[in-house]
């Protein structure tokens, strides 16, 4: 058996330019030691890894990424490496939620390797929590991976009942409780499978296994996961498989880069970069930014909600980083969302985010002002069709957002303002103002918030905010705000 106790104890490619096309790069931070299970976070800006320590077992080590390539290895500070050994982390892309591997935890533990849940908070990730006997057993469970969400997880474990020694397991989160755990359709074998890596798009599933049809040894495999089951699996080809073992292969998203770790001829495990990345996943919307005080500029720590509007369904809950007011959420195509930070103290804001089929890449940067509560203002996600009063079902995420902020402020007035554009007669557009700040304000009260509270005023086109001569301008224009009353 090798050293990585934590880790590994219990397409096919028609081009022939494929293998001198991809490209192998050790990654700085290797040593004469283990290190292994890369993964990134924010947008791949952090690489977390698991480092062997002379003396002190195994432990999760973190760098950045920078203008001169990686900063220097940190080890992940907080409780996370309070074990025997801590390794093999999962993160949800803001960076704040961690899931990882520890054999003999300070905190407590169900059987040789169990999954732990922590959060970061101030710098340091704390709240180490065992994730529990529907996901852990008595046996071996590590190598964790969590979809974008964060609500669906993939693990190793060599538990009784499965195919191989180690087989491939998957649970779901529903906002409060993990699912029981189940083995993962199509992908397990008689062989071994090992460190699962599922990349943005939720459906390109990366894997290990010594199956035959790779190199030699564990090699790296490919699959589609299409209705809870991986499909259409293949393995990769030289130089990312050799006769060596190679393990734990994720991609970055939106990037021709990936990472994978090798055994060297020394015994030892290795990080590499590969670029390009010959299988990468679907291209994903990227939206990062700053969540701020809107009078003062400061950082504010916030949770970042997505929510799908056309079904009104909260899909991912994330965070703003409590230091820095950093956040990243990850958007797959064909949907349209709502990205919405709420703080203690501050007025929510939401931002609506429309990603058509098929949508390329990108990254869009969007930072985020909070008003605080006194005497704050925002303007809210609320639709309606041309020259209507009534609301369009999109609205509704936001209006129950607005009467959930109501029930937590008891103590706060607000009035509903309604804006339109430029176009029409001042008497026209004050109606027509009037009626919709009305519509907002009825859905509100009809849920029991009392009447008194809640104030609708029709502005007409008499308060713009945008240039009235474009039609990106006219739309902005277009609003109702939630206003704090004094």
């Amino acid at each position: 058996m090798n050293t990585i106790t934590l880790v590994l104890t219990a397409l096919l490619v028609a081009a022939s330019s494929y293998a001198q096309e991809v490209r192998l790069f050790p990654l700085p931070s290797n040593t004469s030691q283990d290190e292994f299970a890369p993964s990134t976070t924010n947008h791949g800006r952090t690489l977390f890894f698991t480092r062997e320590v002379r003396g002190k077992g195994q432990r999760l080590t973190s760098k950045q990424r920078s203008s001169d390539g990686w900063t220097s290895d940190d080890l992940v500070r907080g409780d996370v490496n309070d074990a025997t050994h801590a390794g093999s982390a999962a993160l949800t892309p803001d960076g704040q939620m961690m899931i990882f591997a520890a054999y003999e935890h300070d905190a407590r533990s169900l059987g040789r390797t169990d999954l732990y849940i922590a959060r970061l908070q101030n710098g340091k990730w704390k709240d180490v929590t065992n994730l529990g006997p529907s996901v852990n057993t008595d046996a071996y469970d590590s190598q964790p991976t969590l979809s974008a969400d964060g609500r669906t997880l993939y693990f190793v474990s060599d538990r009784l009942g499965g195919q191989g020694g180690t087989d491939i397991y998957t649970s779901s989160f529903d906002g409060s409780n993990w699912s029981k755990a189940v083995p993962l359709s199509g992908v397990n074998s008689s062989s071994d499978e090992m460190s699962p890596t599922i990349a943005a798009d939720g459906t390109t599933l990366y894997f290990g296994s010594n199956r035959p049809g790779g190199q030699g040894g564990f090699d790296i495999f490919v699959g589609k996961v299409s209705a809870g089951a991986v499909r259409d699996i293949k393995p990769m080809a030289a130089p990312i498989n050799t006769s060596a073992d190679e393990l734990f292969y994720m991609g970055v998203p939106n990037s021709d880069q990936a990472f994978v770790s090798r055994m060297n001829a020394s015994g030892d495990w290795d990080n590499f970069s590969v670029v390009p990345n010959p299988f990468p996943s679907n291209p994903v919307t990227l939206v990062e930014g700053t969540v701020k005080n809107k009078l003062s500029g400061a950082p504010v720590g916030a949770n970042i909600t997505i929510t799908d509007l056309t079904t009104g369904k909260r899909v991912a809950n994330m965070r703003s980083d409590d230091v820095t007011g950093e956040y990243y959420v990850t958007l797959n195509a064909g949907r349209v969302y709502s990205v919405t930070a709420s703080a203690p103290g501050y007025l929510f804001h939401s931002d609506r985010y429309e990603v058509p089929p098929g949508a390329k890449g990108s990254t869009v940067k969007q930072d985020i002002l909070l008003s605080p509560i006194a005497d704050g203002s925002d303007r809210l996600l609320v639709f309606f069709d041309f020259d209507k009063t009534e609301l369009k079902s999109e609205s509704f995420a936001e209006l129950e957002r607005v009467i959930e902020f109501l029930r937590e402020n008891p103590s706060v007035n607000i009035s509903f303002d309604g804006h339109t554009d430029g176009q029409g007669t001042d008497e026209y557009n004050d109606d027509l103002s009037q009626r919709r700040a009305d519509a907002v304000r009825s859905y509100v009260t009809a849920a029991g918030v009392d009447t008194k509270r809640v104030l609708a005023k029709g502005y007409g086109k008499r308060n713009p905010v945008a240039d009235n001569t474009t039609d990106e301008g006219r739309a902005r224009n277009r609003r109702v705000e939630m206003r704090i009353l004094k």
